[in-house]
């Protein structure tokens, strides 16, 4: 892509906004090196990266590194031989490797929702025991800390007694001349320690002279008895600094040891920044990741939804206003679209939108448009804008026609070509021609070519030519001002007269204009007016079937709302009264059996009324359940919410296995076959049971039908209805799949049976080990049922059968069971 395309288009304008979006220097070098290019691998790398960036920012998170200087100065130095770096840029380089540790800490756990960027992070390399070097020797203000080696800390305790004796020294001269000292009588002049003396007593003092006070007054002498000891400092002043070259020259050579670990992490952290300077980008202007159609072929298309400019929008944005989006599609058969219409209208921003998605999407970054598609260019060629230049004696006309000149010794069929006012600088007649020709030769060629223009001619090709599409940008002509909407697929008027008239030309000049128009001129607004009241019309249409659609979809949920809460309270209110009934049963019976005098007979009417009462409540609730379940069905049905099934095959005989989905006559919805014998089948629906006809099963639901009708309904038709008390729920169908008979053995398994199933089939199977004489059995009912166990305890002690039952065992690797003795 060529410099003066990326300036026309303002691509350098995004990369500053962009820049502002990034957290360090890293970053925003990294943002000032984007350009476009053509791998695809490349860029669809690039994307998925900033797609988890975009996931990391939407998890409340973020990533930034404001606090890490720029390393380019001291990576520059570090890479010269011999040279050493000073404490502040080890520092720095420690405050690098420092992040390096701290990103590789952030993504670790992240390896399943963010491979990319957890992979990235883990391929820096652990640099902690040179950062704990730096650290150990440099203190946080730079100096050398004395624990950086043990000479050092030798030299400055040295350095420490040294000071100590020489200020000693020099307090005990102070005090000899009779003064007291101070604690600034003691000083330092030239780095060595030295007394203040009046100027009348100078030869008092024998020693060297440093300096004077500002009113020559004082002078500063160093005594004779301190010359040795300051040299002895001097030296092992010289001797620190010595081992302060040496400590940061070995710190430097440890670092330029892993100069390529180093490089490559402040490049790891250079594309961190900046892809997450994109993710924010993108978030901020709602932008797409842009798809790149398989293939180089030129029938892949340029597909944009609501793309707006980012620098036009960031503009707008400052001063409270909205951007108008775009959207156009433009490939396969039609590679040409000619955009007319007012000036101030749009055309123009139209061609730069294009422009600068397709130079965006290039350069791994979000496109600002709901959805962009575009094919890889090799080139984006752009003829905007005055190119006159009196220096160079060109007038517009010559500066356009050299620029097309250039476009079209460089153009293929991979290009795009981006042309604003086609055909200007010259009599329109001869301008026109020209640009049907230019406009012509891009269509042979394939180029995908957007041009703008004002001249009727160019829309009639356009209306016209295969492969040509018209577009026009709307001008609102009642309120005089541009809509910016572009409109793919009717010609624009540019409205001049119309403009001039709202501006206050005087009406007769006006007229006088009009009249001027050629009749066919005037035919062809007239007609192009039509189209756009047309459009407008059809859109309008459009809009308010939408929105009556969505009421009526509105109205539609509401309505199954309100269904499935009045068949839940329904429910709720059968159960209670069910459950009263029972109560009201077991009272009455139990004021009969109280009325019996006999004990005997007493005990053994309330066995024999609490086995029947088992009894009547399970036959009752089947009852039930077989009424609610065909009332939802119907239900159901006439309120449109059950879906219609495929025929199914003839049901047979073989097919009816325990666990199989069935159909059943009068029901809405698929039930689970339970069991079934000669002639009947016990179903469930949800948390229903009942008993059915052989005859009522109408069909069969293979397992692909089964699945297809469980992702149209995604749960349990039943769910919504509210859970039965004492049942199974559940989001799905539960199925216990049981035998069709008892057992004739001496023991029976009821795991995974309610209690009112459990009692029944117990007390089948008790009557019939009475029968064969059976002395004892077992009961099988596993651990963990409360319910079942209390249930059972219950019913044994009232059997009649029963002489008495064990407390539970564990048997068969933990499997509960109960020991039943039956009377003789």
């Amino acid at each position: 892509m060529s410099r003066a395309a990326e300036e026309v288009l303002e691509f350098n304008s995004l990369r500053e906004i962009l820049r502002r979006y990034t957290t360090c220097a890293l970053g925003r070098r990294s943002v000032e090196q984007f350009a476009p290019v053509s791998e695809r691998a490349a860029l669809e790398a690039a994307f998925a990266l900033i797609r988890e960036a975009i996931a990391y920012l939407r998890g409340g998170s973020d990533l930034g590194f404001g606090s890490l200087a720029d390393p380019q100065e001291w990576l520059a130095r570090l890479e010269a031989p011999g040279a050493v770096l000073s404490p502040a840029e080890l520092l720095d380089a420690s405050s690098l490797l420092d992040t390096v540790v701290w990103l590789k800490q952030s993504f670790r756990d992240d390896a399943a929702k963010l491979p990319l960027l957890a992979a990235r992070a883990a391929a820096l390399a652990d640099l902690r025991p040179l950062v704990a070097s730096v650290r150990r020797a440099i203190l946080p203000n730079g100096e050398i800390s004395d624990d950086a080696s043990s000479e050092l800390k030798r030299i400055r305790a040295n350095i420490n007694r040294a000071r100590d004796t020489i200020q000693k020294t020099l307090r005990q001269i102070l005090r000899a001349r009779g003064e007291e000292p101070g604690e600034d009588y003691v000083t330092l002049r030239n780095d060595r320690f030295v007394i203040p003396v009046r100027a009348a007593d100078r030869r008092q003092v024998q020693g060297v002279v440093h300096g004077s006070s500002a009113t020559g007054q004082t002078v500063f002498v160093e005594p004779l008895e301190a010359v040795e000891l300051n040299n002895r400092l001097v030296q092992l002043a010289e001797e620190e600094a010595a081992e302060i070259a040496r400590i940061l020259a070995e710190l430097t050579e440890r670092l330029r040891m892993e100069l390529g670990p180093i490089k490559f992490a402040a490049a790891a952290i250079a594309e961190f920044d900046s892809t997450f300077a994109r993710a924010r980008f993108a978030r901020e202007f709602n932008c797409a990741l842009p798809e790149f159609p398989a293939g180089t072929e030129q029938k892949c298309e340029l597909k944009l939804e609501a793309a707006r400019h980012p620098v036009l929008e960031d503009k707008l944005r400052r001063q409270g206003r909205a951007i108008v989006p775009i959207a156009l599609a433009l490939g396969g058969n039609e590679t040409v679209l000619v955009i007319s219409g007012p000036n101030t209208g749009g055309k123009t921003v139209a061609l730069k939108t294009v422009g600068l998605a397709a130079l965006s999407a290039q350069s791994g970054i979000p496109v600002a448009a709901e959805r962009a598609q575009l094919p890889l260019f090799d080139r984006v060629l752009v003829d905007i804008g005055d190119e006159q230049s009196i220096a160079a004696d060109l007038s517009t006309f010559s500066a356009h026609t050299l620029n097309l000149k250039a476009m079209l010794e460089a153009a293929t069929e991979r290009s795009l070509v981006l042309v604003d006012e086609i055909g200007t600088g010259t009599a329109p007649e001869e301008g026109s021609a020209l640009a049907v020709a230019l406009l012509e030769e891009f269509r042979a060629r394939r180029c995908l070519t957007l041009a703008t223009t004002h001249h009727d001619r160019l829309k009639a090709y356009a209306s016209t030519a295969p492969g040509v599409l018209n577009a026009a940008v709307e001008f609102d002509e009642v309120n005089l001002r541009p809509t910016y909407r572009l409109l793919v697929g009717v010609p624009g008027v540019s409205s001049g007269i119309e403009i001039a008239r709202r501006l206050g030309l005087p009406e007769a000049l006006i007229e006088r204009a009009r009249a001027q128009l050629a009749p066919e001129t005037r035919e062809a607004a007239a007609l192009i007016a039509y189209l756009h009241r047309s459009r407008d019309e059809l859109e309008e249409i459009k809009r308010e079937a939408a929105r009556q659609l969505k009421q009526l979809e509105e109205k539609r949920r509401k309505l199954q709302t309100e269904w499935v809460e009045r068949q839940r309270q329904r429910l709720a209110e059968l159960e209670r009264k069910f459950a009263e009934m029972g109560k009201q049963y077991e009272r009455e019976i139990s004021s009969a059996v109280e009325a019996v005098k006999d004990r005997d007979l007493r005990a053994q009417l309330e066995k024999q009324a609490r086995r029947r009462m088992v009894k009547v409540r399970a036959e009752a609730s089947q009852e039930a359940d077989a009424t609610i379940v065909a009332h939802l069905g119907e239900s159901q049905q006439d309120l449109g919410v059950a879906p219609a099934l495929p025929p199914q095959e003839v049901v047979r005989p073989e097919q009816l296995v325990p666990g199989v989905r069935v159909r059943v006559r009068g029901l809405g919805q698929p039930v689970v076959l339970r069991r079934r014998d000669e002639s009947s089948a016990e179903v469930e629906a949800g948390p229903l049971r009942m008993k059915i006809p052989l005859d009522d099963i109408t069909a069969i639901i293979s397992g692909e039908a089964a699945a297809q009708h469980a992702g149209r309904r995604g749960v349990s038709p039943y769910a919504p209805t509210g859970e039965r008390p004492g049942r199974p729920s559940g989001s799905g169908i539960t199925v216990h799949a049981q035998p069709g008979e008892e057992p004739a053995g001496d023991e029976i398994n009821v795991i995974g049976c309610t209690v009112e199933e459990a009692t029944r089939r117990v007390d089948k199977f008790l009557d019939g080990a009475a029968l064969a004489g059976k002395p004892r059995v077992r009961i099988i009912h596993g651990h963990g049922t409360g319910a079942l166990r209390r249930g059972l305890a219950e019913f044994l002690a009232g059997h009649p059968l029963v002489e008495k039952f064990f407390a539970e065992e564990a048997d068969r690797g933990g499997t509960a069971v109960t020991i039943v003795n039956l009377k003789p």
